[in-house]
């Protein structure tokens, strides 16, 4: 008997991987008893000795490897030892990193058997079946010669479900992935998902059964891959009246559902659902990448950005859901000042985070493909981010990547929110502008990479009281209620600790009035600027921003 390992290495141990499961499954089905599967999953973080051991461990005859942007080099690393190890040993590798570049990839590594180009489902058991090279969609090198071919995408997406026995098996806890569509509606310059064909869907009844059964694995989150979970509206809706009919029920109260959705195609309907939507059992991911007109053509998107922004505030309003905005930096026809302008306006549709990426040139992309219509200067290396553009320049760039990780330390941490709001309402400076200038700040304290978060909340609260209109005394209360709502270690950082007697009263009072719940630790403070002392017993945190609940009462209590 032949063993096949389907292997990939994720970027974190959370995630998990749905594609070499999709290969299982449908490999299973299709073969016959001369073939035994096995799933090995690794992260890039992983000592690759032990990935590798794990791997060699299953005996394998074939070995195939999903490859993406962020595991191609640790991939090509683990196959060139395990070729040299056992040079019997076929080395296949798919996935979107070497789809459609493969005649490069094989001439570049030799130990390198195959490429599949196109729905491994398809490919993997017509080539085990015995056409192997005459089986479209595989790539090779024969006498010299690069035999390259790709495989179009079955009209339907009828392949089996990934989600047997097995799988449940391996997930323990990690975020799980769920599918009920393939392909985009939409062909922007800077994906692959537009060349997947038209949007495939795969049968409501079998999703929903996936639904339940994936919400009941003991994963915490379930992420749907959908590029687009909205094109459908109906469809759409069906999915979330089903999670939110079965919410507390045969879906666990904890499990969070997360979806990519085009916030300018939401109508009402589907707005008002998601508004009836238990607290904190779906999140939504909408990208705007760019709010310059000229850009959004020059990529081959036709948004609306008013009803982008309508859309978003609403759901952001709802207060039931994470919302999720991504902006991408280095897009053609966006230089400093447009990327900037719409940084801003981004930032203020209130999301709970605001993701700044950087354009990648991926393999196979129309601007991968494309270089004279779409013109810039890229890594060499995985995974090919931008390095300046006719319209942005390096430097530029750098500005912005000095603002991106204040932005994620400082805003999308959630850790200071209380304390962004009070800032923007005092201090004339746009959010751009705070968050440039903090890395600049931290780069004269001679602060670079990570910073203790205690060390770093002090840092903040000198920057932040040097600005024009911010009060220290408000301010020290304001970050101190952060602080508290957020951490529940205790300790509060030395800018934001004031030694004062009346602390331990106010203490006694507290715990007098509000006997503490055993097991449960409780931080007490005092509000100067408010006249109020402040407590939080950390029992349960809010579904979507992730704060326990704090209470307060007046400093001048009387005692009971």
């Amino acid at each position: 008997m032949k063993r096949v390992a389907l292997c990939v290495l994720n970027s974190k141990y959370i995630h998990s991987s749905l594609a070499p499961w999709c290969l299982y499954t449908a490999a299973k089905e299709s073969c016959g008893n001369g073939y035994s599967f096995s799933v090995v999953e690794g992260t890039i973080n992983e000592n690759p000795d032990i990935v590798f051991e794990r791997i060699m461990a299953e005996k394998p005859s074939f070995v195939t490897f999903t490859c993406y942007i962020w595991n191609i080099k640790q991939t090509l690393s683990l196959c060139r030892k395990i070729k040299e190890t056992d040079e019997s040993i076929t080395v296949i590798l798919g996935g979107p990193e070497v789809a459609y570049n493969q005649a490069s990839v094989l001439k570049e590594n030799a130990f390198i058997d195959y490429i599949f180009s196109g729905e491994g489902e398809a490919i993997l058991p017509e080539f085990l079946n015995g056409k192997s090279e005459t089986t479209e969609g595989v790539s090779y090198i024969k006498g010299g010669k690069v035999h390259v071919s790709y495989r179009k995408e079955n009209e339907k997406a009828d392949y089996p479900s990934p989600y047997c026995g097995e799988y449940f098996d391996s997930l323990k806890g990690r975020i799980a992935y769920i599918e009920s569509s393939r392909g985009c509606p939409f062909s922007c310059a800077f994906c692959l998902s537009g060349r997947c064909g038209k949007v495939r869907f795969f049968p409501v009844e079998r999703v929903k059964k996936e639904i339940l059964s994936l919400a009941s694995c003991g994963a915490k989150t379930v992420k749907f891959v959908d590029r687009t979970f909205n094109c459908n509206l109906e469809r759409a809706s069906e999915f979330l009246s089903f999670i939110k009919e079965n919410y507390g029920k045969r879906i666990p109260d904890d499990v969070c559902f997360h979806f990519e959705i085009a916030a300018h195609i939401a109508d009402e309907k589907f707005l008002s659902l998601v508004a009836s939507m238990p607290s904190g059992s779906v999140q939504f991911e909408a990208g705007i990448q760019s709010f310059n007109p000229e850009t959004l053509k020059a990529i081959g998107r036709n948004d609306n950005t008013e009803k982008i922004c309508e859309n978003i505030k609403k759901l952001v309003s709802f207060g039931n859901c994470h919302i999720h905005v991504d902006l991408i930096a280095g897009l053609p026809q966006e230089d400093f000042s447009s990327f900037v302008d719409g940084f801003n306006r981004a930032y203020s549709l209130g999301a709970d985070m605001l993701q700044l990426g950087f354009l990648k040139i991926l393999h196979g992309s129309p601007m991968g493909e494309e270089r004279e219509k779409y013109p810039c200067v890229y890594s060499a290396e995985p995974p090919y981010e931008v390095i300046s553009t006719p319209w942005i320049s390096e430097k530029e760039l750098d500005i912005l990547r000095k603002t991106e990780n204040e932005l994620e330390r400082l805003s999308n941490s959630g850790r200071f929110k209380r304390t962004l709001d009070y800032v923007f309402d005092r201090a004339e400076i746009t959010p751009f502008e705070l968050f440039y200038s903090l890395a600049l700040f931290l780069e004269g304290k001679g602060e670079k990479g990570s910073i203790p978060l205690d060390k770093y909340t002090c840092l903040l609260y000198d920057f932040l009281s040097s600005l024009d209109g911010v009060e220290e005394k408000k301010l020290r209360d304001i970050m101190l209620y952060d602080r508290i709502e957020t951490n529940n270690s205790g300790v509060i950082p030395a800018r934001l600790k004031v030694i004062d007697p009346e602390l331990k009263n106010a203490s006694e009072r507290v715990n007098a009035l509000y006997p503490l719940e055993k097991g449960i630790n409780r931080t007490v403070a005092i509000l100067y600027t408010e006249g109020k002392i402040i407590w939080c017993d950390y029992k349960e945190k809010d579904r979507v921003s992730g704060r326990y609940r704090v209470e307060s009462i007046p400093l001048n209590i009387i005692e009971p």
